[in-house]
């Protein structure tokens, strides 16, 4: 060892960080030890890695996920700005969803019927021509997958003279929130089946009943959406029906004060 060095107890003490978050951001490649000790694997840091290693201290104060932590130590400053203010607005959003779920998580607490007022309709579908898209997503970005894929599909319809059919849906084919990923299936109706091109896929949905509930305004908000969804799928079990296929999640109108959507069940007879 040639250049000063300093112990993993000093370096502990000088970034805030504890022996033990040393040790594991050490084994994960985050911050690695300058110099282990052959002899009794005792750990040494140089002063150069003091800043990044008070950057990480201070990056765990606001619970940024470690592998977040590790993008951001091995990019540039602009790469480590974006991720940051990427980890931010997920951070803000959770709050604001969680400030809206306050009345829903209290009416689950105190056993109040939240689904009940929801008011809900039976619908016929028609064989339906769809363009769809299916993709993976968590919560946080769901809005933006939706936007892209349906920019995509509406620029595929003009460029191939199809005529949009209604307004564009998702079905989704598994949970998404938080900690669930799908998929979800974006979907444009159309006036005539076509052939797969890339992602984009033809395909017929095909006619059946649906449970449909209808949402205004603030409830078209996630996690107020989700009572739709209940709402739905307790009046088909209530009737003695059984759901026949994925939820679907029709986008009458954008978001904003006076959007509206409407959540459709697919049922048929036990």
């Amino acid at each position: 060892m040639n250049e000063p060095l300093i112990s993993i107890g000093n370096f502990a003490e000088a970034t805030r960080l504890s022996l033990k978050a040393l040790r594991l951001y050490d084994q994960l490649g985050i911050l690695s030890a300058r110099y282990v000790d052959p002899h009794n694997g005792y750990r040494y840091y140089h002063a150069e890695q003091l800043a990044p290693a008070r950057l990480i201290s201070m990056l765990r104060q606001i619970n940024m996920p470690l592998a977040t932590i590790r993008q951001v130590i091995a990019g540039d400053a602009k790469d480590a700005e974006i991720l940051l203010s990427r980890y931010i607005r997920s951070v803000e959003l959770q709050a604001i969803q969680a400030r809206r779920a306050q009345s829903l998580i209290l009416g689950l607490i105190r056993q109040e019927g939240v689904c009940m007022s929801l008011e809900v309709t039976v619908r016929q579908q028609a064989d339906q021509p769809i363009l769809s898209i299916t993709k993976r997503t968590f919560v946080n970005e769901l809005d933006n997958v939706i936007a892209h894929a349906f920019h995509s599909m509406e620029r595929f319809a003009a460029d191939n003279n199809l005529v949009v059919r209604g307004p564009a849906f998702g079905i989704f084919h598994g949970t998404i929130n938080a900690d669930d990923d799908g998929p979800i299936e974006i979907c444009l109706p159309v006036d005539q089946l076509v052939e797969q091109q890339g992602e984009i896929v033809g395909r017929i949905l095909p006619a059946g009943k649906v449970a449909v509930v209808t949402m205004h305004g603030d409830q078209c908000e996630f996690p107020h959406i989700l009572a739709g969804y209940d709402a739905g799928s307790d009046w088909i079990k209530a009737n003695g029906y059984v759901v026949s296929d994925s939820p679907r999640e029709i986008w009458v109108n954008p978001p904003g004060p006076d959007a509206l959507m409407e959540i459709a069940w697919p049922f048929h007879e036990a």
